[in-house]
Parts: C-alpha cells; sequence; structure tokens
C-alpha cells in the first residue's frame, strides 16, 4: 500500500494566519470606505425610523377612523329611535350628522375597511335625506376602488335603491338589472339579496304587476329569519289592491 507524503508547510506559510488576514482586509476597507459606510447606515437607520413611523401613523388613523364611524352608526341607530318615537324634527337633525361624519370618514379613509363601511352607512344615511345624486357618486366611485366583497355588494344594493328612488326611466331600469344581478348572492349575503328581491317588488309594483310583485316579496319574506309585519302588510296590500273587482 503506498502512503503518500503530506507535503511540509513552508516557514513563510506557518506564520501566516488566515483570520488575522481577514480581518486586516476588513479594517483596511472599513479605513477607505469610512465616510461611505457611515452614510450607509444613516440611511439604512432613517428608512427603519420612517417605516416604525408610518406604521404608527396607520394604526392611528385606523383606530379614529373607526372609532368615527361607530360613533356615526351610534347617531344613526338614535335617528332610527327618534323616528319611531314621532320626535321627526330630532331624528332628522342626527341623521343628518351621521351623513356628514359618515361621509368625511370615507373621503378620509378611502382605502381602509373603517372608512368604507362609513361610505355605505352615510348611502344608507344619504337615501333616507333624498340625497341620490351624492349617494350614486360615492357608490359609484366606492365600487371602482374594488372593495372587498362585503362591501361591494351592499355598495351595489345602495346604488341600486338610490337609483330607483331618483326614478327616471333609466334609472328605473338601471334599479332592476342591479338587483337582479345581486339574487345570486342569496347563500353568502341573504339579507342583501332579500332587501333586492324587495326592490324588485317595488318596482313590479310600480308597474302593476301584481303576480310578479308578490312573487318577489314572498321570496323575500322566506330569507328574513325576523322579518317585520310591515312585510307581510305589503302582502296583504297587493291582495286587496289588485285582486278586487273592479
Amino acid at each position: 500500500m503506498v502512503h503518500r507524503t503530506r507535503k511540509r508547510l513552508t516557514k513563510t506559510e506557518l506564520k501566516r494566519d488566515p483570520v488575522a488576514e481577514n480581518l486586516q482586509k476588513a479594517w483596511d476597507f472599513g479605513r477607505e470606505h469610512l465616510k461611505g459606510l457611515i452614510v450607509t447606515c444613516l440611511i439604512v437607520a432613517a428608512g427603519i425610523a420612517a417605516t416604525q413611523a408610518a406604521v404608527r401613523t396607520s394604526r392611528r388613523q385606523n383606530e379614529d377612523a373607526m372609532a368615527r364611524y361607530l360613533f356615526a352608526d351610534i347617531l344613526y341607530e338614535q335617528a332610527e329611535q327618534a323616528a319611531l318615537a314621532g320626535q321627526a324634527q330630532q331624528a332628522s337633525g342626527l341623521l343628518n350628522q351621521a351623513y356628514s361624519l359618515s361621509g368625511a370618514t370615507y373621503e378620509q379613509n378611502q382605502n381602509r375597511i373603517w372608512g368604507r363601511r362609513a361610505a355605505i352607512l352615510s348611502a344608507k344615511a344619504g337615501i333616507l335625506l333624498g340625497r341620490y345624486d351624492d349617494v350614486i357618486s360615492s357608490m359609484q366611485q366606492l365600487i371602482g376602488s374594488r372593495p372587498q366583497q362585503e362591501i361591494l355588494v351592499a355598495a351595489r344594493l345602495h346604488l341600486a335603491v338610490a337609483t330607483e328612488n331618483r326614478g327616471g326611466p333609466e334609472d328605473l331600469a338601471a334599479a332592476r338589472e342591479t338587483y337582479t344581478e345581486l339574487l345570486p348572492d342569496s347563500t353568502d349575503y341573504p339579507m342583501v339579496t332579500a332587501e333586492a328581491l324587495g326592490g324588485l317588488a317595488r318596482l313590479s309594483l310600480a308597474d302593476r304587476d301584481s303576480t310578479a310583485a308578490r312573487e318577489w316579496l314572498g321570496r323575500a319574506l322566506a330569507l328574513k329569519a325576523d322579518t317585520t309585519d310591515y312585510d307581510r302588510y305589503l302582502l296583504a296590500a297587493l291582495d286587496h289592491t289588485f285582486d278586487q273587482p273592479r
């Protein structure tokens, strides 16, 4: 068996220390590029600080948007309660406050979820206040921003309601089309679908098509687990109005 002899290191090689040489090279490089390294470190540090500040600012703004939305929602509910109590003037004042606050919250937070929810709340109040043009414009803007699906279907519903209430021939046709397009969402968004069915019932009633109106309203009632007596009253009114002999 052949044994290979190990190569003997020279005195020069024995004196070399690779670790020390690398440290010396790093030191020399640092001395040569000291200014550039300091500038780079400062830039990195500034970038980290700016990112952290932006995150904190964004978090505060999101929390502020949420708080303003919740307050506007409280105002809206108080307006509903005042209306039920027959306090029309107070209800109108509260509704206007809810509309203004939710609209401003959306304008300042258009890309945040709480801002977009505020847009929907503003649309609800705006429809009750008769501000159909403003609601239509804001809902079209919201839809164009490609929001989350839950916001999208709510925006389309309120757009349809606003166009229906504005009442021009083209508006009514557009509302009918949008209501119809919302029907397949009954599994994921049953209450939106129920409202769309109610819209189709109103449009059919306006066309004096009692059969279609009754069918749409019946389907809407089937989706509402806790429907109001008013819906059933509408069905009874349909029977009474159109089924009476002339």
